[in-house]
Parts: C-alpha cells; sequence; structure tokens
C-alpha cells in the first residue's frame, strides 16, 4: 500500500470470548490493550508482522457506552469490521480527501495501557465515498510506540483484500487516497484477510452485507 496498513479491527459483542476464539483458531492469544474511555470499548492486541497488528474490540462494561459500544453489542459473532492506514500527515490526508471530492473528519483518541503508559492518536474518517467501512480509516499515532511492537507475535498477514459488487469503484476511492489494496468482483461486499498461524492457514472476513 502507497500508505501502509497499520492495523485490522475484528469486534465482537464480548472481548473474552472474541480472545478465546481467536486463539482457538490460531494458537496465538491476543493481549489485554486497554480501554477506550471516549468509546466505551477495550481492546487486546496481536501482532500482523511488519509493523501491523490485529485489534480484537468489544464494548468495555465498565463504561458507558457510545454508539460504536452500541454497535458492536449487536455482534452476533467476531467479524472483520473495519481496517485501518498509517500515515504521519493527518492534514494531507484530509487536504487529499477533499481535493478528490470527498469530506473528511478528525476524531482523536487515547488509551492508557496496561503500564499506565498513555497511547495518543488522530484518526481521520474519510466521508462522501458510499462504501461504508471498506474504505480505510486513517490513523496517525503522536508521540507513541506503535502498538505492535509489544503485542504476542505469532500472526502473520499473507492476504487482504476487498470483496464487493462494483470492484471499479472502490479502486476509484482507494486511488484518489492512494491506498493499494487488492479489490475482487463478489456478490456481496466484505474485508477478507488471510493468516497464517501456528495452527496454519486462518480466514478472518467481515459479515457478508447484500
Amino acid at each position: 500500500m502507497s500508505r501502509s496498513l497499520d492495523h485490522l479491527l475484528w469486534a465482537g459483542a464480548d472481548l473474552d470470548a472474541a480472545v478465546s476464539e481467536l486463539e482457538a483458531r490460531s494458537g496465538v492469544r491476543a493481549v489485554y490493550g486497554g480501554s477506550h474511555p471516549e468509546l466505551g470499548t477495550r481492546n487486546a492486541l496481536a501482532r500482523l508482522g511488519d509493523g501491523a497488528y490485529l485489534e480484537v474490540i468489544a464494548p468495555d462494561p465498565s463504561l458507558a457506552q457510545g454508539a460504536f459500544a452500541e454497535r458492536l453489542a449487536g455482534i452476533a459473532a467476531p467479524e472483520l469490521l473495519m481496517w485501518a492506514v498509517r500515515t504521519d500527515d493527518a492534514s494531507a490526508v484530509v487536504a487529499q480527501a477533499n481535493a478528490s471530492g470527498y469530506g473528511a473528519v478528525v476524531v482523536e483518541g487515547s488509551r492508557s495501557r496496561p503500564d499506565g503508559r498513555v497511547l495518543r492518536w488522530k484518526q481521520i474518517f474519510v466521508t462522501g465515498h458510499g462504501a461504508g467501512p471498506l474504505v480505510p480509516f486513517f490513523i496517525e499515532w503522536l508521540d507513541a510506540e506503535h502498538p505492535s511492537l509489544d503485542a504476542p507475535p505469532g500472526l502473520a498477514l499473507a492476504s487482504f483484500r476487498i470483496e464487493g459488487p462494483l470492484p471499479h469503484a472502490l479502486r476509484t476511492v482507494f486511488a484518489a487516497l492512494g491506498v493499494r489494496v487488492a479489490v475482487r468482483k463478489a456478490p456481496r461486499e466484505r474485508l477478507v484477510a488471510e493468516l497464517d498461524t501456528p495452527k496454519g492457514r486462518v480466514t478472518l472476513a467481515s459479515a457478508a452485507t447484500s
């Protein structure tokens, strides 16, 4: 990718259950990362190699639930929900999105690690493309070690692709935003990641939608 993959979000209604399912399928147990007070969520992480990681995310029952946490609470089974691309310049992403006829919203976030250190970042959500979470959000890390550095190893991202009935339209959006990713024509829209794990090849995908 021109802007490199930062992380994949594997989401569920219960963090412990999602972590246990990942471990059962892959042999790798994601380690607790912390909570997001502004979202009402918490996460666990596993390294994907090459500066990328898998974020297992679910509602935090100790926090007030925001809209995103409420959405996660309604997930029947863990699924690949979203993906993030790294940038070192949030303002440049906003400018590129605007120049391409899209909108962009910048949201600042933070998470307290178990060791007490606070990670801070900016997220950029591009709007107006009509492709929902098939299009990534962008993340700029602010003065922090990347979460992949101390996430447990064992997983390797073998491939990642976007599926949908209108691949040309998706490729147009990705090209405008400087993102290179495989796009495959399929009847339904999905994110699909194939991981090499201690238990062999594992596929994580989003729930298919019409």
